[in-house]
Order: C-alpha cells, then sequence, then structure tokens
C-alpha cells in the first residue's frame, strides 16, 4: 500500500516565478508542511540534508524547472534525490523542445507530444480505477467551457500509464512509473491564484485546469498531514416555506416518503415572520421527525436586501426581532429552531456577520459568496476553498449548490473536505420531485463517506482535523462544534478557531461547562479531552448587545411586507398554473 509524504519539496528557480507562489498558498491552506529548493541547490549540498531529515517526501515543481536541473546531470539518468521521492508531480508543460524532451524521459516514450486544446467545449473523463485519488470525482464526464483547460499530454507508451483525467487530445493529468519513479504530469500551464478574489463561487466547468489536478494529488500524496474532514455532511435546504402540508410544488407528506426512501435530512428555511401561520399537523411531523426534518432561520421579514444593511443598530435589531418571533413559534407549537441563518436572496453585508455571531447564531449557509451592495468583496477562492467562509469577522457563512451547479462541483467540494448543502425551493419538488431524486441517487452513487444531517448538526460537525505532536489539531469554524470519540480509549484534541473580534467573547463551553482557553495568534485555542465513546459539544459565547425595545416599523413598512408575503404565496402556489395555461 502506497504511503503518503511527509513534507512537499518545492524545486524551483532562483527567483520564484507567480506558480510557485500560487503553489504555496495552496500548500499552506490543506496545511501541507514545505520547504523550496532551488534548481542551483539541487545539484549542491543542500539535498542531502534535507532527504536525510525528511524520509518520505514528494516532489512538486514546472516542467521547465525540472527540466533545467535534469540538464545538469548524467543524460538519460535521474539523480539519486529525485529518485528517493515518494512521488513527483510535474505541472506547466509548455509547447516547446524542453517540456517535450522532459516529458519523452520521464514516460519513456519517444513520441509523447504537448498538444494545445483549440476545439471547444471538451469532456474530460475521470478515471474510476484511481478512487484512493480522484475520491467523489471517480468515474465523472464533465463537459469544460472554454478556457478551463489550455493543453493535453498525448502519451502512448509510457510505462505503467494511467490516465487519470483524460480527453480524446489527450491526458489534462496521468500518472505514470519509470525508472522505478512515480510521476504525475498535470498537463496545466499554470497554477491558479487562490488570493484572488472572487465574487461567485467555483465552477470546475470553468476553471479545471490549474485547480483540480493539484487538489486531487496533494490531498492523496499528504492525507497523513495535511487538513481532512472525515465525513462529508449533507443538508436539503428548501427556502421560504410555511408550515403547512403543501406549498406550491412542495407536499411534506411526498418529501417524508422520500427522505425514508434515499435517507436524507431537510432543513426548511423558515422566514420568521410566518411564525404565526403553521399547521398543527404539519408541525407535529417535524417534531416526529427532528433527525430529518428540521427548520432555521431565513430573514426576518424577507424583504430585499433587509440583512446586506451596513448599520449594526438595525442588523441587531432585525436580528433580534427574528429570534423573538423563533421564540413565539416554539411557545405555540413546541417546534425548536436551529441558529443557523439563511441570508434571503443571498445578501448579506460585513457587519451582518458580526450581527450574528453576537445573537447566538452559530454560523449561516448562503449560495451568494460576496457581500451585496456597496460593501467591498474580500472573498478570495481560498475561501471558496475552505470548508467555511470566515473572512468576515471571524463569522462562518458556509456555501450551498443549487442543482444546476452540477454534480462535478460538488464533487470536487468534498474533495475539499467542504460540506454538501444542496439548495432550492419548492419547485425542486416539481414533478413530484423526480429530478431531485435522481440527483440525490448520483449523490450517494460518488465515492465519498455521505452524512446526511439537519442544516444545524451537519454545521456543527463539520470541521477540519489534522495530526499534530502526538495529538489531534482540530480546526473549527461554526460558533459550536460537535465531535466524538468513537474509540476505545480517551482522546485528545486541540482546537483551534480563527477569532479577530475577541473581545466580544465571553467564554467558550465544553459541554456546556466553561473552560480554559488561550488566544494567540489571532486564535482561540483550546484543549479538550474526550472520554471513549463520549460527543465533546464545544461553543464559543459571546456577549450580546442589550436587547433594547423593539424600535415599532412603521404601518406602511408593516403592510409591505405583508403584500410581499401573500403575493409570493399565490405566486409560489399558483404562478404555474398561469405559465402552463392552465
Amino acid at each position: 500500500m502506497d504511503t503518503g509524504s511527509s513534507i512537499a519539496l518545492l524545486l524551483r528557480s532562483d527567483t520564484p516565478s507567480l506558480d510557485d507562489c500560487n503553489l504555496e498558498e495552496i500548500l499552506d491552506l490543506f496545511g501541507i508542511p514545505w520547504t523550496a529548493l532551488t534548481v542551483s541547490e539541487a545539484n549542491g549540498n543542500k539535498i542531502a540534508s534535507l532527504i536525510a531529515s525528511h524520509p518520505q517526501f514528494s516532489i512538486l515543481t514546472s516542467a521547465p524547472c525540472l527540466a533545467e536541473t535534469l540538464q545538469a546531470g548524467k543524460a538519460g539518468t535521474f539523480p539519486a534525490w529525485l529518485a528517493a521521492a515518494t512521488s513527483v508531480f510535474v505541472y506547466g508543460f509548455q509547447a516547446a523542445d524542453p517540456c517535450r524532451a522532459l516529458l519523452r524521459q520521464i514516460t519513456g516514450d519517444p513520441e509523447a507530444d504537448v498538444r494545445s486544446i483549440d476545439a471547444w467545449p471538451i469532456t474530460v473523463s475521470v478515471t474510476d480505477a484511481f478512487s484512493e485519488m480522484c475520491g467523489p470525482m471517480s468515474a465523472l464526464r464533465i463537459r469544460l467551457e472554454p478556457g478551463a483547460a489550455d493543453a493535453a499530454l498525448v502519451i502512448r507508451n509510457g510505462g505503467e500509464l494511467q490516465s487519470i483525467v483524460g480527453t480524446p487530445e489527450g491526458h489534462l493529468f496521468a500518472g505514470f512509473g519509470y525508472s522505478g519513479m512515480r510521476f504525475f504530469a498535470d498537463a496545466s500551464l499554470a497554477m491558479v491564484d487562490i488570493r484572488e478574489r472572487s465574487a461567485t463561487y467555483f465552477d470546475v466547468k470553468k476553471r479545471f485546469a490549474g485547480a483540480v489536478p493539484v487538489v486531487m494529488y496533494l490531498k492523496w500524496s499528504f492525507r497523513d498531514v495535511c487538513w481532512t474532514t472525515p465525513e462529508t455532511n449533507a443538508c436539503l435546504i428548501i427556502d421560504d416555506p410555511p408550515l403547512w402540508p403543501r406549498y406550491g410544488f412542495l407536499d411534506f407528506g411526498e418529501l417524508l416518503q422520500l427522505a425514508d426512501k434515499q435517507a436524507f435530512a431537510t432543513t426548511v428555511a423558515f422566514i420568521p415572520w410566518n411564525w404565526r401561520r403553521t399547521n398543527r399537523d404539519t408541525v407535529a411531523a417535524f417534531r416526529q421527525n427532528s433527525g430529518k426534518l428540521s427548520v432555521c432561520v431565513h430573514g426576518c421579514d424577507h424583504t430585499r436586501g433587509e440583512f446586506a444593511a451596513r448599520s449594526a443598530d438595525l442588523l441587531d435589531r432585525r436580528l433580534k426581532t427574528a429570534r423573538r418571533r423563533m421564540q413565539s413559534l416554539f411557545n405555540k407549537t413546541a417546534l425548536d429552531h436551529e441558529n443557523v441563518m439563511v441570508f434571503p436572496q443571498g445578501a448579506f453585508s460585513p457587519e451582518a456577520a458580526s450581527a450574528l455571531k453576537r445573537n447566538g447564531f452559530f454560523a449561516a449557509v448562503n449560495t451568494e459568496v460576496a457581500p451585496a451592495g456597496d460593501a467591498s468583496n474580500e472573498t478570495t477562492l481560498a475561501d471558496l476553498w475552505s470548508v467555511a467562509i470566515v473572512r468576515y469577522g471571524g463569522f462562518s457563512i458556509y456555501t450551498r449548490r443549487y442543482i444546476h451547479h452540477g454534480i462535478e462541483n460538488f464533487a470536487f467540494d468534498g474533495i475539499l473536505g467542504k460540506p454538501c448543502f444542496v439548495a432550492g425551493h419548492h419547485d425542486i419538488f416539481r414533478d413530484h420531485g423526480s429530478e431531485l431524486a435522481k440527483f440525490l441517487q448520483r449523490l450517494a452513487s460518488l465515492r465519498w463517506k455521505l452524512c446526511w444531517r439537519t442544516l444545524g448538526n451537519a454545521v456543527c460537525h463539520s470541521y477540519s482535523l489534522r495530526p499534530d505532536d502526538g495529538t489531534i489539531l482540530v480546526k473549527m469554524f461554526a460558533e459550536q462544534l460537535r465531535i466524538e470519540n468513537g474509540e476505545a480509549m480517551a482522546r485528545r484534541i486541540r482546537v483551534v478557531k480563527q477569532e479577530p473580534h475577541v473581545v466580544f467573547l465571553k467564554n467558550v463551553t465544553v459541554n456546556q461547562e466553561v473552560v480554559a482557553h488561550e488566544y494567540r495568534d489571532g486564535c482561540l485555542r483550546v484543549i479538550v479531552d474526550i472520554p471513549p465513546g463520549r460527543t465533546a459539544d464545544i461553543r464559543c459565547v459571546y456577549h450580546e448587545q442589550p436587547d433594547a425595545f423593539p424600535k415599532s416599523e412603521s404601518v406602511s413598512y408593516r403592510l409591505g411586507v405583508a403584500v410581499r408575503r401573500y403575493l409570493s404565496e399565490l405566486r409560489d402556489n399558483y404562478g404555474h398554473l398561469f405559465r402552463f395555461g392552465v
């Protein structure tokens, strides 16, 4: 069985290129230890000490850099330090003679070539024979948009050749053994810059090269040292419906039957304004199926951009109103809610994240990834590749996707360690949910450990971990973390959570008991011992703003909210009749 590497050796030119810097950022994001080695150092004495101190290492380098390194050695042979690597990842094969010569040397194929991709669109196929690396993307066929890939490698007679991602034009990503060495060749000409700002979700159909192959490789090669997630938490999130037996195409009875058949969990993003307007039997079904059905908070009045406001006082007032309404729902029906916010229309401001933290919410889940309106966008690709976005006030915003984003994006999220949150409205149940049922079957068929939970439970179980000095380092995202110890002996974990506003922190609790914590390098740090077979419930508790007497909204505002809600319900319940001429 292959063993993972403990450190990445980044072979580069004496002056680091932009791609070298981009690769460093990706390594840091995944928590992979690395050290740089220049071409001149590779031909000197430094390499011997590096190999001695790191017996298990893998090399990452560009094709021009590796070609330059090998030119200094004996023709037709590989230096001993290169042969000692667990594997070698090479990218950036230019359509030039030095790169062609390198490709032929490391494959043993005298006719290997680099071919540019000119015909679009193209469909790539991910192998089904290397699930350890490809994970949930195994066996997928993905139709790429123009510009998503830039070159293909033509290899026909390589030793032990395995196409990992292939096209009719050649290989986008391939592995092969030659002269006792294991190479992985990535046709990507450049590495993606994860520091780049992003106003929308990441889409592998648009940005495959420089992203998918290197992530696959790193997560596989450094699986024993990088940040990983023990499971992929999943939830279906349905926005807007009141708790009535039927709303638009959504029939809660049919939903429960489908959930029983396909074993998934659903959370309704419930508009607090609707707290008085519930059906007793529907609410009873939620209480009786609490492992499959739940409600979270969807705004307050569900007006346009209500949480895109920049005023801290206004946001605080809206959140307190929403909480009072959800408490009234509980008092009336005994149906509790999960303290997770789904922003109406996906619109939020940076200030909204801090306001949520100080009002008892432990996470937000959203389709939009960048603030709305005039707020500056600080979201980067690194944020989108993380379990959750923590860019704004250190408060976690988990991303979710619609079915039309494509199964390949859900699968890539799974490789990254992100949860699988499927977003929809009542119309996702059109034709009795046939399209949804097919999509859920496809999710279930992927190579991953998918664990369906209601949204609050899924968020609390979505974290990253990696070994660290004999203990387990756990990266906490939401303000609440649940972690189980299924082993026969006690387990010590060291929890770390990014917290830029520690002044707001009141205390940290474990199973409702206040525990000691430290604050260092912008992070909270807590040591937790979990007895065998037990669960640790870790929470960050923040000082809340005083609950001032609520400012009454104007009559015209309240009337406008009511009209909006009733018109929305009229559209959702009867609009399809007019569309189809019924």
